[in-house]
């Protein structure tokens, strides 16, 4: 089991933008990063890293995600991290230990404001996801607290007694309980996580546009350390064709706030 006192010597992870970018049901990485001349390969291989970040993602199901891609890349401190990105998760894994850092399960995303289960149940919901994946919250103080607004979602976090620093959380969709990203802060990490999924984020997109026939084109999901974002391009009925769609605005979704900027409107 994994103790949450346990620290890795001569860790100290300050995270910048890690952005991933899902796009349908393809996930590339945004990533970009030089690392120092004289570096030399982590103990951790890609391969692993995926395996480490598949592992996670199915608990105790065995159901691992397939398809996942491994990609180095530098914290600020030039620290090695994998971004592993598959169809439907994204994660980030520390190179040197193999811990998964931060994790989303993109498509159980929150889609709705409902509250159907109490904060116990979620924090009961945190605690199982943890358990499956061999974490031991036992001598932690554990705190829950609801997250409203476009969609709402439960954050379980677990803490020291009093001290904030070696903590971890999980969020949970409130509507079915499921939890649905998972971030590991004793590193540094201050991931606020995403709670707005595809739906919801494309009704918001849509209600910004006032043009008549306005269609969905692309979705596209970005996940950083710094904000989420859903990218939604509209589109209207070609004129001339009415199976053919024309480019009609961008507009960009906080995936964590619902706030809705409208990038570009032909």
């Amino acid at each position: 089991m994994r103790r949450f006192g346990a620290r890795l010597a001569g860790m100290a992870l300050m995270l910048g933008l890690l952005p991933f970018t899902v796009s349908g049901c393809n996930v590339t990485c945004a990533c970009a990063s030089t690392p120092d001349p004289n570096w030399t390969p982590p103990p951790v291989s890609a391969q692993e890293a995926a395996a480490a970040a598949a592992k996670f993602a199915a608990g105790s199901t065995g159901a691992q995600p397939s398809g996942l891609v491994a990609s180095l890349s530098y914290s600020g401190q030039d620290h090695p991290l994998y971004a592993v990105l598959g169809p439907t998760v994204g994660a980030v894994v520390d190179a040197h230990s193999g811990l998964v850092l931060g994790f989303v399960q993109v498509d159980a995303l929150p889609e709705s404001s409902e509250v159907a289960i109490s904060s116990a149940v979620a924090q009961a919901r945190a605690t199982s996801f943890l358990s499956d994946r061999g974490y031991d919250t036992g001598a932690l103080v554990a705190t829950t607290t609801l997250r409203n607004g476009a969609s709402s979602a439960y954050v379980a976090t677990w803490a020291a007694q009093g001290s904030g620093v070696e903590q971890i959380s999980v969020s949970v969709d409130p509507s079915n309980g499921t939890p649905f990203a998972f971030v590991d802060q004793r590193f540094g990490v201050r991931l606020v996580p995403p709670s707005i999924g595809a739906a919801t984020a494309a009704r918001l997109a849509l209600a910004s546009i006032s043009t008549p026939g306005e269609r969905v084109l692309a979705n596209d999901f970005s996940f950083g350390f710094d904000d989420s974002t859903w990218g939604v391009s509209l589109g209207v009925p070609s004129a001339t064709a009415s199976d053919v769609y024309e480019h009609g605005a961008f507009v960009e979704v906080d995936a964590v706030t619902g706030v809705v900027t409208v990038r570009k409107s032909d």
